[in-house]
């Protein structure tokens, strides 16, 4: 059987994908991950690359709701779509329908970098930790959802083809990118503690 491209699976299941994920608990686990993430300034330029339905975005929103401006970066139109409805009472945001590598955010133009399940996806996953670096300004702060090894991962990789990187492997990567200050935030409930890891790191 052919395997159906990403892009085709995020379009058929764009319309139910916050709902789904919100029963599941990830909104939740990401709220665990802000908690962890240090105080930005007062009004942070941030990028959620990735973003899907903006679900990691809503969750930094809870507590930070200054901001210069809040761009909200996805390869998927119809993703993209949902994300412009859910945060569209929200000042300053910016959509952008690009894919990462692209030049659609300048290099040196975030004090905050946010990711949910994107670099599990990427073909060289260190290559798309570059160039989230490379959107930081100097002591700019990242915080990462990322798919671990467990056997409910390797379930929902038959469907979505995506990788796994235990914290080590995490943890490696970012330092070889030029990240410090790295801690790991483990989720403590639902399906993300069993799937996924937070993180959160600060460029050197």
């Amino acid at each position: 059987m052919a395997k159906v491209p990403l892009s085709s699976l995020y379009a058929q299941f764009s319309h139910r994908w916050h709902s789904d994920i919100t029963r599941l608990g990830y909104p939740a686990a990401y709220d665990e991950l802000m908690t962890a993430l240090p105080a930005s300034g007062p009004a942070p330029t941030v990028l959620d690359a990735g973003c899907g339905t903006g679900a990691l975005a809503q969750a930094w929103l809870k507590n930070n709701q200054t901001h210069s401006a809040l761009h909200l970066l996805d390869s998927s139109a119809d993703m993209l779509c949902q994300a412009r409805s859910n945060l569209s009472q929200v000042p300053n945001t910016v959509f952008h329908q690009d894919i990462l590598g692209s030049t659609a955010i300048p290099e040196n133009s975030c004090d905050l970098l946010l990711s949910a399940h994107v670099v599990e996806h990427l073909d060289t996953p260190q290559d798309g930790l570059s160039w989230f670096a490379s959107r930081l300004r100097k002591g700019g702060q990242i915080a990462l959802s990322v798919s671990k090894p467990h056997w409910c991962t390797a379930l929902v990789r038959w469907r979505w083809g995506h990788k796994a990187f235990t914290p080590s492997d995490v943890h490696s990567m970012l330092t070889t990118t030029g990240f410090t200050n790295i801690q790991t935030v483990p989720f403590s409930k639902g399906p993300p503690s069993r799937t996924s890891c937070g993180y959160v790191a600060i460029r050197a």
